[in-house]
């Protein structure tokens, strides 16, 4: 489409170097603009980092390595390709849950689910005036709402790390910054990061709308250059303070064995801060009243998005203590895990959280991210509690046993309610 301007008027040259009369804009995309701010369209390239960024730190070798060891644990090993091909994708719109992220049975699927948490905290509260209409449609937003939200979330993760003063965030060139020798093996990623340093919360929601692509495509790396970005805005040595290492720090590491999100990594992107627990506040004393060689540290404060955790392997005097900062945070929205499988359970009524009579009967949605058993509802009531018609420890075992996993979940934040899959047979 061709568009001229007819303007006989000289422009001032402190507003234009040179008169423009003709500009040419491509009809195939769909460039959406809101005030000032301009969100760069989801085009598919072969990859994200096609465009030429201007500014920007070269990583340093020194800063590499230690990268490779708080992830990894070595400088020798690399990422797998599911970390790889790991990014921030939207399901399509057309299926009945165009808000959520695609994930798949691996590491990054709890990372995932963290910055899907955070987006769904700003399509459902993020309103200046929300209504109970605008509420129930925020689950079927349109692309630029939900690109938004991403944005929103992705800011909100990065600042929250950066003790809400400053953060960093990495973004991939084509080429080395540096040579390569014993001490480091090229893995074709982390050498090749550009670093932006931000003080300011406006110019960093600025730059991540104008370089959202770098984490939205498969082949773009995007969940290990935000992981890195976390990092590096949280600051490596302020990382093992929040885990209490006082000893080998090199051999602790943010990513197990098997590539999952060990706790310490969850609650970095949930709290900003890596604490290894999921308690309250520190635990000096051992279960049997013996002091401590040093304090397990835990959460001090309400975190934005919780969490819940059951393990049907776990003793139950030997249970994950999960803290009411993560039960109760201070938007409706939990991160779950049960029996190693990860899940996301939010409610739409922000109240949840705040008020204990909306506590009596209402509703939760489970998402998953996964192709197939993605997304549910749940109905929770309170007013009656459950009640074992067992008299014995044993037999009252054996009930318990029978309920679903999720279920049991839930039970551990609303103990004794009544839970109804809406007739979904429970998979999970």
């Amino acid at each position: 489409r061709r568009v001229t301007i007819n303007d006989t008027k000289p422009l001032s040259s402190t507003l234009l170097p040179q008169r423009v009369k003709t500009f040419y804009m491509d009809p195939r995309i769909d460039m959406l603009t809101r005030r000032d701010t301009v969100i760069i369209p989801n085009v598919p390239t072969k990859s994200a980092r096609a465009r030429s960024m201007i500014g920007g730190t070269p990583i340093t070798k020194e800063t590499a390595i230690a990268l490779r060891k708080i992830t990894l644990g070595s400088t020798i090993h690399s990422f797998s390709r599911d970390w790889r091909k790991a990014a921030l994708i939207f399901q399509d719109e057309s299926t009945k849950y165009p808000f959520g992220l695609q994930t798949h049975r691996n590491g990054a699927r709890a990372f995932i689910l963290c910055f899907q948490g955070y987006l769904l905290k700003h399509l459902l509260f993020g309103r200046q005036y929300a209504s109970s209409l605008a509420t129930r449609n925020a689950l079927k937003p349109s692309d630029f709402e939900r690109r938004k939200a991403l944005c929103s979330a992705i800011c909100e993760i990065l600042w929250q790390a950066g003790c809400q003063s400053r953060c960093s965030l990495c973004l991939l060139q084509d080429s080395a910054f540096f040579d390569t020798d014993y001490t480091y093996r090229k893995d074709g990623l982390t050498e090749m990061i550009n670093l932006y340093e931000f003080k300011k919360y406006v110019d960093l929601e600025m730059f991540v709308k104008r370089h959202l692509s770098h984490f939205e495509h498969e082949n773009s790396n995007g969940c290990i250059t935000l992981l890195y970005s976390i990092i590096l805005s949280r600051t490596i040595p302020k990382i093992y303070e929040d885990m209490g290492i006082h000893e080998n720090p090199d051999k602790v590491r943010l990513l197990a064995d098997n590539e999952d999100c060990v706790p310490a990594l969850i609650n970095l992107l949930l709290t900003g801060r890596a604490t290894q627990y999921y308690h309250n506040g520190n635990i000096i004393y051992d279960k049997d009243g013996h002091l401590l060689p040093h304090p397990l540290p835990g959460l001090k404060e309400r975190s934005q998005i919780g969490m819940l955790f059951f393990d049907k392997n776990e003793d139950d005097d030997e249970r994950t203590e999960v803290g009411s900062m993560l039960k109760t945070p201070k938007s409706p929205i939990w991160l779950t895990l049960v029996n190693n499988q990860w899940g996301l359970l939010f409610s739409n009524n922000h109240d949840l959280v705040s008020d204990w009579r909306v506590e009596h009967h209402f509703t939760l949605y489970y998402y998953t991210g996964l192709l197939q058993n993605t997304y549910t509802v749940i109905n929770i009531d309170t007013r009656y509690n459950r009640r074992f018609r067992v008299k014995t420890a044993v037999a009252r075992k054996i009930e318990e046993e029978k309920i679903p996993p999720l279920e049991r979940c839930i039970l551990t934040k609303w103990y004794g309610a009544n839970v109804d899959w809406n007739g979904v047979h429970p998979f999970v």
